[in-house]
């Protein structure tokens, strides 16, 4: 547990400068742009996180296991051939797949944006496609190598690059300027990324013939494929199932409703994949390298108590000072998005039981359960959204959100439960019962004024003193007293 946090940690602080470059960004096309500069955004970004998966083959997942389970091995040399292997396939996908959507790209902005005016924006969108790929694999190549160190320099120059480029590109070319500017961090994210992970790679070895040697290796295909092909319809099942959603929201309510839920998926985009990212790239190796399916228990119950500690009091502190953040760092133009917070950060809670209570099953080469899942959950969604939608307008996409997944995390654990005898232990249980409870209050209290946020704050309060553990507490002393001291 100590390592976890630790490492844990180490990626958090990494990675304020991304929050807080995040925040800035939204804060200025918020407040240039508007709710519905902000969904035209919002669009091209659900459109390029479909084709970006694609592109990568869905080897996201698996370059982390395969990479873990070969420096597991000391077999140094088939580190360099999946890093090798996987970079040139993604160069190959991502540029094709740019062409084939520059080529579609009326077509596309007529599905996306139902106008076709926005094809420059797809354009754009599509010229990133490649970079991004193989930016997205350059960070899960240090995961599998347990850099955590690097993906946290990694995340603050990223974060300084964004800070750097959005003000001058938004404030002359508006949409447009904001829209480039991806392709500029995507770029740079695989430069940056390309020199960190140098020092982590084996030489080639020495090559006797004037023959090179070829950048993939064949036999790598295959575990690769099976990776990438149960990760393509996993991400395709979330990312598509988005886009689809959004799209019916433009068409049905406007651009400008899909700024304001930007708000909600703009917050869950910044605080979900840190805690869990962060702590994945510690349990997974973990769970790679037990003898037999039995041992996930131990690093999974670790990293549950983690997470929901974690997500809870993120959501907690978000959810209480929403009134305030969000016509800060929007404007006040977004303020209907705090009726719809409540619900997403539900659904966040749901998200990260789903995703620890599955944690297991990728590094132990389970994969089936993990496809069949998350079909599941693209079917509740959007049967969720599309009964809801003409009754409760924008709120539906978060309340089907919320059911989704329920039903993802009470398949992921009935899973865990009876295959590996997964047990929560005591103290998780007590965590994951006071963490729904205070979810729910903060439901009902929504806090949206003084005497709203007063409750809030109280029931969060109450509910730290009921979860957190007093060795808890003097373990995040100590390792705030450890970074905040100079070192001898």
């Amino acid at each position: 547990m100590r390592r976890l946090v630790r490492s844990t940690a180490i990626l958090g602080i990494g990675s304020i400068a991304t929050i807080a470059a995040a925040i800035l960004r939204a804060k200025i096309l918020a407040a240039w742009l508007g709710p519905e500069g902000t969904g035209v955004i919002a669009q091209l970004a659900a459109f390029t996180a479909v084709l970006i998966p694609l592109a990568t083959l869905g080897a996201g997942n698996g370059v982390v296991t395969l990479i873990a389970d070969a420096r597991a091995r000391g077999d140094l040399e088939r580190v360099r051939r999946i890093t090798s292997t996987v970079k040139t396939l993604a160069w190959y996908a991502g540029i094709g797949l740019a062409v084939v959507a520059a080529a579609l790209s009326p077509w596309i902005s007529d599905a996306v944006y139902r106008d076709r005016s926005f094809v420059w924006a797809i354009l754009i969108g599509a010229a990133t496609i490649p970079l991004s790929a193989v930016a997205s694999l350059q960070i899960t190549m240090l995961q599998g190598h347990g850099a955590v160190r690097s993906m946290a320099i990694l995340n603050g120059l990223v974060a300084a690059i964004t800070i750097g480029t959005i003000v001058p590109l938004a404030w002359f070319f508006g949409v447009r300027g904001a829209v480039a500017q991806l392709v500029v961090l995507a770029t740079m994210q695989v430069l940056l990324g390309r020199r960190l992970l140098a020092p982590l790679q084996p030489p080639a070895p020495a090559v006797a013939s004037a023959t090179q040697e070829p950048r993939v290796d064949r036999s790598l295909l295959r575990p690769i494929a099976r990776y990438g092909g149960s990760a393509l319809l996993v991400g395709l099942s979330s990312t598509l199932t988005l886009l689809v959603l959004r799209s019916i929201i433009v068409d049905k309510l406007g651009l400008a409703q899909n700024g304001i839920y930007q708000v909600c998926v703009g917050v869950s985009g910044l605080t979900m994949p840190l805690i869990l990212n962060s702590i994945t790239a510690t349990v997974w190796p973990e769970i790679a390298a037990q003898p037999a399916d039995a041992g996930a228990g131990a690093p999974m119950r670790s990293g549950i108590r983690l997470c929901f500690l974690l997500t809870t009091g993120v959501a907690a502190a978000l959810m209480v000072g929403a009134p305030i953040w969000v016509p800060l760092f929007y404007s006040p133009k977004f303020r209907p998005a705090l009726e719809l917070l409540p619900f997403q950060f539900l659904g966040d809670y749901f998200r990260a039981a789903a995703w620890m209570f599955g944690i297991w099953l990728v590094p132990r080469n389970r994969l089936r359960p993990w496809v069949l899942f998350d079909v599941v959950y693209g079917l509740v969604i959007v049967g969720a959204f599309l009964f809801l939608v003409d009754r409760v307008g924008v709120r539906a996409i978060v309340m089907a959100y919320v059911l989704a997944h329920v039903s993802h995390a009470v398949l992921h654990y009935g899973l865990a439960r009876h295959a590996i005898g997964f047990r929560l232990g005591r103290d998780n249980r007590v965590l994951l019962l006071g963490s729904l409870a205070l979810l729910l209050a903060l439901l009902l209290v929504r806090p949206e004024d003084v005497p709203g946020m007063v409750i809030g704050g109280i029931l969060s309060l109450a509910w730290a003193a009921l979860v957190v553990k007093p060795r808890e507490w003097r373990s995040l002393r100590d390792m705030a007293l450890r970074f905040v001291r100079p070192r001898p």
